[in-house]
């Protein structure tokens, strides 16, 4: 399968369990890259993809996500595109693999991981966190992270992208829905 979508460049490794990376793609955007060979497995994927498409129809602030093909010579020549996994060194699999939009371009803009209480006032679109309660809940999310900020450096208030890492959605302990997701 191929996909328009290429990685063109690795721009760094990003932190958590899935070891995604941060790359530009062939639009010239930036894409957080979740590979299917990831340490949390391929089920991580399907997980963001859908829990991202039902929050973007619910109208909340989502990344876009996209097939993102990343080619054999971009793996082989970037020494970065490895998991840390038991003391091994492992290389990310090529082919298509999950993308998420990057929710600035890290040369224009600035992403917070946490923002004082006292800058919520300065959230622009605060009121979307009860729907994100909403999703979390229906989809017994059990993933701790529900929101990066952003800012753009000509502006003063800070975007919140909501429920943006659905690694662990429908394997919470209050999903008991009979799924067949193991979440009994």
């Amino acid at each position: 399968m191929t996909t328009s979508l290429q990685a063109v460049q690795h721009i760094r490794r990003m932190r958590g369990g899935a070891q995604s990376h941060l790359m530009r793609g062939s639009d010239n955007g930036y894409w957080i890259v979740k590979f299917t060979n990831n340490p949390q497995s391929v089920r991580v994927l399907a997980n963001e993809f859908l829990a991202t498409r039902i929050g973007t129809f619910l109208g909340l602030s989502m990344p876009q996500v996209a097939a993102i093909e990343v080619s054999e010579w971009l793996i082989t020549h970037t020494p970065e595109l490895r998991f840390e996994s038991a003391g091994m060194s492992i290389p990310c699999r090529s082919g298509v693999q999950l993308a998420s939009r990057y929710v600035t371009d890290p040369e224009q803009g600035i992403v917070f991981d946490y923002l004082p209480e006292s800058l919520s006032e300065r959230i622009i679109n605060i009121e979307e966190f009860p729907r994100c309660l909403v999703l979390d809940k229906w989809t017994a999310n059990a993933d701790g992270r529900q929101a990066v900020f952003s800012r753009a450096s000509r502006y003063v208030g800070y975007k919140a992208h909501l429920c943006c890492d659905f690694i662990y959605v429908m394997v919470g302990p209050s999903c008991g829905s009979g799924c067949g997701f193991g979440c009994n």
